[in-house]
């Protein structure tokens, strides 16, 4: 009798652990990284963000118009403990020419300067490119998808490894998590 309790709550116990594993929808994860694919690809865009690190942090807001000349506007602010500075860096490009402003140090030059043409357009690297469909998949170890909202638990030790095969990367644990509309990502935390 011992040995079929033990057998039952065995049983049970497997079954209570696999209903707590993390699920992971491979056509929801595809959808992400072909949203990625289409939002790299825009005329024009608008970034608002932060990036948070260990002991500080930088707030974005960047403003990309290329259906035309190229035109980009950014600003970049840092907080570092007490210390927070709105204006650290500021970016634009206009006309063929750059105009730089680091805390009250200015510089003026012309796009061809920073290796671009003037009428140019920016092109954004999609590190994702080359992965296979199986390849993608593996970066995340679940998924979840409510609305047009979708959460990803990220594998660390792989996402790590593509970002930086020198191994100088190190990430503990990471959460994406991305609001896609008409195939392309617009909201990504």
């Amino acid at each position: 009798m011992k040995k079929f309790l033990t057998l039952i709550i065995t049983c049970f116990l497997s079954l209570s652990l696999a209903g707590c594993s993390n699920s992971k929808n491979n056509d929801d994860i595809l959808t992400f990284f072909d949203a990625l694919g289409n939002t790299l690809n825009l005329k024009s865009v608008q970034i608002n963000g932060t990036l948070d690190m260990k002991d500080s942090k930088m707030n974005i807001d960047a403003q990309i118009l290329q259906k035309e000349d190229l035109q980009v506007a950014t600003s970049i602010g840092l907080v570092a403990g007490d210390h927070v500075k709105n204006n650290f860096l500021n970016f634009y490009i206009k006309d063929g020419k750059t105009y730089l402003n680091s805390m009250g140090t200015k510089t003026q030059s012309t796009v061809d300067k920073i290796g671009l043409k003037k009428n140019s357009k920016l092109n954004t690297y999609n590190p994702f490119l080359d992965l296979t469909d199986d390849q993608l998949c593996e970066l995340f170890d679940s998924s979840k998808k409510e609305n047009d909202t979708y959460t990803f638990k990220v594998n660390t030790s792989k996402l790590a490894t593509l970002l930086d095969n020198m191994g100088s990367i190190k990430l503990d644990d990471a959460t994406l998590e991305a609001t896609i509309k008409s195939k392309k990502i617009s909201h990504l935390i």
